[in-house]
């Protein structure tokens, strides 16, 4: 069985440049793995999060994707949808969880559904594939060792890859575009250059990303700062504001309290101090 490059620590899981969970003490350990290059386009990373010491905080920022998750403990399945604000979660027990973050786009592939469907908060991944779920959970609690829990969520992976639906070309597009522009994009722009009117591409989005485009923007705006305050020598928060595309400093200072749920000073502080070994 191949290497998943494993990774732990006790901090911030960023994962290919994305923060999505920020530990807010150091009583959970969260860790990211690579994925095979078959799944690459589909599939960010997977992670694992544990708690031997609760209870834990951690705080979930909106980062445009869908997640599968696992307990290993209790055997659950779930699958969490996009979400716009952050949530601060307490695990009260000891678990493990086991996940896998799916691209913008990838969800409504694998699924067959409209990712605005999906909760934020988890539901069953049952109600979406039915048994299958509860079947990939229990093979996953009773596999020996985390590489070999990896191995069986690839193997379910890939094997939905093959009659996977890729997106509109009209949302690849549009994703493209935000990307590339670090989430700063005249919405008028981005249809032009999708080849959608702002309608269209509206529901688009929604059926394939669970967000509006302006919505998704925003996030990777955001997310686009996190990287930058996340840097050894970060730059002052009127230069970083200028940079990404915020009115002024106040602007971008709004913006990333109300996606990453602290200010610019107390997160920059926060990954002084935490390690960022996902480069995956």
């Amino acid at each position: 069985m191949r290497d998943h490059g494993a990774c732990a620590t006790l901090g911030d899981v960023k994962v290919a440049g994305i923060t999505s969970v920020i530990a807010l003490d150091d009583r959970a350990t969260l860790a990211a793995y690579a994925v095979d290059r078959r799944l690459a386009e589909d599939v960010r990373g997977y992670w694992s999060l544990t708690v031997l010491d609760p209870p834990a905080r951690i705080r979930v920022v909106p980062d445009g994707q869908v997640d599968l998750v696992f307990d290993l403990d209790s055997g659950a399945a779930h699958l969490g949808g996009t979400r716009e604000e952050p949530v601060e979660i307490v695990h009260a027990r000891p678990m493990r969880l086991l996940g896998a973050t799916l691209v913008p786009g990838a969800a409504a592939a694998f699924f067959g559904i409209p990712v605005s469907e999906l909760s934020a908060d988890w539901q069953p991944l049952s109600s979406v594939i039915g048994l299958v779920a509860e079947q990939l959970a229990s093979r996953l609690c009773a596999a020996d060792g985390e590489s070999a829990r990896l191995g069986l969520l690839e193997s379910f992976l890939l094997a939905r890859l093959e009659r996977v639906e890729r997106p509109d070309a009209r949302v690849r597009r549009a994703l493209q575009e935000i990307d590339e522009s670090d989430g700063s994009i005249d919405m008028a722009r981005l249809g032009r250059e999708s080849g959608a009117s702002p309608r269209n591409l509206s529901r688009l989005f929604h059926a394939w990303v669970g967000l509006s485009p302006k919505r998704f923007a925003r996030i990777v705006r955001v997310q686009a700062a996190l990287r930058r305050l996340a840097e050894p020598s970060p730059p002052t928060l009127a230069a970083l504001a200028a940079e990404i595309g915020f009115a002024d400093q106040a602007h971008l200072a709004r913006e990333i309290r109300a996606v990453a749920g602290a200010s610019p000073s107390e997160l920059a502080e926060r990954f002084k101090h935490s390690a960022d070994p996902f480069k995956l």
